[in-house]
């Protein structure tokens, strides 16, 4: 099953990930893929699923050669790292990838994501994309994807209904 999790930015898109990881990992299903947090100065982290090591990800200071957009500049050591964590996650029961964005749009960073998800190389696959960019991403799938999207007024029972929907026919 293929879930998108939408919304505008800065409205709780990652915390319903965490949310839906720890209701996962509760009911003993196994969890991949990436999270990424953006830390008080702005910059960003990235964790693998599995196993909790972070790298920095993309700074807004012209710190790192690899990709930029107009606010951030990419690690490229720290999307390698990222690639790594959603493949190897290929045997779990969910991999989740935050986020896809203008950067993948452009064939950089995860932009293989969208050709594993219609190989139908993920039993689920939660990924999350911003609002704006919902529609250009939606035409890279051949599946249509369940859209949730994260409002101030869904978030903390949003990883309820997205568990439920991903795994009910398996309980």
């Amino acid at each position: 099953m293929i879930i998108i999790i939408t919304g505008d930015i800065g409205v709780g898109k990652t915390a319903v990930c965490q949310k839906f990881i720890d209701l996962s990992r509760s009911r003993r299903y196994q969890c991949a893929g990436v999270v990424t947090y953006k830390r008080t100065d702005g910059d960003i982290i990235i964790e693998d699923v599995q196993t909790g090591e972070t790298r920095e990800f993309a700074s807004t200071q012209q710190i790192y050669t690899g990709p930029h957009t107009a606010k951030y500049y990419f690690n490229p050591e720290a999307i390698d790292f990222g690639i790594q964590a959603i493949d190897k996650g290929s045997d779990s029961d969910v991999v989740l990838i935050d986020e896809l964005g203008i950067l993948e749009l452009n064939g950089q960073g995860f932009s293989q994501v969208p050709q594993q998800i219609n190989k139908r190389q993920f039993k689920n696959c939660l990924v999350v994309i911003r609002k704006q960019l919902l529609q250009d991403f939606l035409s890279l799938l051949v599946k249509k994807p369940l859209v949730f999207e994260t409002t101030v007024n869904n978030r903390n029972t949003l990883p309820n209904d997205i568990f439920r929907v991903a795994f009910t026919s398996h309980d």
